[in-house]
């Protein structure tokens, strides 16, 4: 079977954008369901739809008042965060990878995560670390990096890919030069609080946090999906979108900045949580193709089941050994064997990623 024949049975094979939502629904779902039964307190199915109907009014007799507040009140809201932080970061990536062209691009490759950091240790310095102020700073500070990066990359007039790497580059060395000197002069305490938040962690999130991201997270990915089929226009080249329709400078500014958006809410909340959107995606695109659109919608369910799943597996391994572990720890002892595992593979081939 030649080269090309091989492509043409890989495309006929491609699941549906319907097939993708009908998996990926019940894969989600089938992940809460775990998330909210297994923990420190084992929960029966039973509990937890009787403890969901008793929020739409619905007869909750015989439930433990106690598990009533385990689900609704603690595990539900974890999981929620944990549902939009892993959408929105593999989103994010999606895009980031789609724009640059590169699987190896991920959300924080335009300072959003540097940008953030330095906002919440300043929050911290001044003791502001408080139940919404810390997220504000870490969020004010996220969009600081991305304006300035986007602002350098504009002279002329023109975004280019390469300027747009190499200004995210500089503008992250810069902030965490200048994380670096102001956790030189903060005390331990300081320093202990900005080593936690840097983890990435979704303990202690309750619906104020989730009601938070909520608005943002969904905005920015609702305007990406709708958009998502002119990134496959662009990769066609800037003169080919032209005549399609697509301004590619306006279309790829827009994009990052949905992305930054997006990412910089999450991360407000959460700290930074690494390779969630760069492994995703790349696997994503393996099992459903390169077509933007579905490749969004299927990175959106990939980002919500595997954080949901690194976060059971930080709850299920603090519970016996009676410490919290965040997720970031997780998701990073997963994702950076797969990142060394694309560049061995990308070695191998000459250099070239896929």
């Amino acid at each position: 079977m030649g080269a090309a024949t091989r492509q043409q049975h890989k495309a006929r094979i491609r699941p549906t954008m319907k097939t993708i939502v009908m998996v990926g629904s019940v894969l989600l779902a089938a992940t809460i369901l775990l998330s909210v039964a297994l923990g420190s307190v084992s929960i029966s199915l039973k509990a937890i739809f009787l403890a969901i109907g008793s929020v739409f009014g619905l007869d909750a007799s015989g439930l433990d008042p106690a598990q009533r507040v385990v689900i609704l009140m603690i595990r539900l809201p974890r999981i929620a965060a944990a549902i939009f932080t892993g959408c929105g970061l593999a989103v994010s990536g999606t895009v980031m990878q789609g724009i640059f062209r590169n699987p190896l691009a991920e959300p924080g490759i335009l300072g959003v995560s540097a940008g953030a950091s330095l906002g919440a240790l300043v929050a911290i310095s001044l003791g502001a670390a408080a139940f919404f102020v810390l997220p504000v700073f870490a969020f004010v500070g996220a969009l600081l990096a991305v304006l300035v990066i986007l602002s350098i990359s504009l002279v002329g007039g023109r975004t280019k890919t390469a300027t747009l790497i190499m200004s995210g580059l500089a503008v992250s060395a810069f902030f965490s030069a200048v994380t670096s000197l102001t956790l030189s002069l903060s005390n331990q305490y300081q320093v202990t609080a900005y080593i936690f938040w840097t983890m990435g962690g979704l303990a202690n999130r309750r619906w104020e946090h989730v009601a938070a991201i909520l608005a943002p997270v969904i905005l920015t990915l609702a305007i990406i999906l709708i958009k998502s089929r002119d990134l496959d226009i662009l990769l066609l080249g800037d003169e080919e979108a032209r005549s399609l329709g697509v301004a590619p400078v306006l279309t790829r500014f827009g994009m990052v900045i949905l992305a930054s958006i997006c990412t910089a809410s999450v991360v407000s909340m959460t700290g930074p949580i690494g390779f969630v959107g760069l492994i995703i995606p790349h696997i994503m695109r393996l099992l459903v193709g390169p077509a933007h659109r579905t490749l969004t919608v299927a990175s959106l369910f990939g980002g919500a089941v595997f954080l949901l799943l690194c976060d059971l597996v930080t709850r299920l391994v603090a519970w016996p050994a009676g410490i919290e572990i965040s997720v970031g720890i997780v998701t990073a002892l997963i994702g950076a064997p797969y990142f060394l595992f694309l560049l061995i593979r990308s070695a191998r081939r000459g250099g070239e990623l896929s």
